[in-house]
């Protein structure tokens, strides 16, 4: 809850988390791929960025 969302990337990335299998989108097409606008994509986007990271997340 205290993490920042850089920080919960960087954390998990030091566990194996694997990001490829996660998404954090509110709309995701019907393929899966993550809208890339929505709150949560962007809140997303912007962690990776900060934590010096690329998301391997698929994006429209």
């Amino acid at each position: 809850m205290h993490l920042t969302k850089a920080e919960i990337i960087t954390l998990g990335r030091t566990l194996d988390v694997d990001y490829a299998m996660t998404t954090s989108c509110y709309d995701p097409s019907s393929d899966g791929a993550a809208c890339g606008h929505c709150d949560a994509c962007q809140l997303r986007l912007r962690g990776f960025e900060q934590a010096g990271m690329h998301d391997p997340v698929r994006y429209r």
